[in-house]
């Protein structure tokens, strides 16, 4: 069995994973997990929902999460039968590609206000699209990427500060 204790901003989750499934604060989650490739692309399916998942080592007891557009940088600290982890937006501002791709569109310009969330621009990669969105409200500083460009992963696409 591992419990995870993660916070993103104010609010704190207690996950529970065991060979009988995964709970979050307690309650049964009906979840799988899938990991698709050895670069951290995963799938998890939650009734009729699926959900694409990137993540990769940053570093000691750190990793970069990717879903639904958001990325999220989690601290993990390993205890004897308990892990805990934090995790909080990218506190650096920089949008980063999860994978390897085409930007489809960039929907900002420099100097132009963004709001926690907002589509900043759309990449694809292996024929399905992902937008890529703010973490947090802001103003784009610098854009690294123009459509139609291709882009490996980790590029540098867009700054906000």
């Amino acid at each position: 069995m591992a419990i995870y204790r993660i916070k993103i901003g104010e609010n704190e989750y207690r996950i529970e994973i065991t060979d009988a499934g995964i709970k979050i604060n307690d309650e049964d989650i009906q979840a799988d997990l899938l990991q698709l490739n050895e670069a951290g692309l995963y799938l998890m399916n939650h009734g009729d929902d699926k959900l694409e998942i990137h993540m990769r080592v940053e570093g000691d007891n750190s990793y970069l999460v990717m879903a639904d557009g958001k990325q999220i940088l989690a601290q993990v600290e390993s205890g004897r039968d308990q892990v805990k982890s934090q995790a909080s937006p990218l506190a650096d501002n920089e949008l980063r590609a999860p994978m390897p791709g085409l930007v489809i569109s960039v929907n900002v310009e420099v100097g132009q206000k963004v709001e926690e969330g907002q589509a900043v621009c759309v990449l694809e990669s292996m024929k399905m699209q992902m937008a890529i969105h703010a973490p947090r409200a802001g103003t784009i500083q610098q854009i690294l990427v123009e459509s139609d460009q291709k882009v490996e992963k980790d590029a540098l696409l867009v700054v906000i500060d």
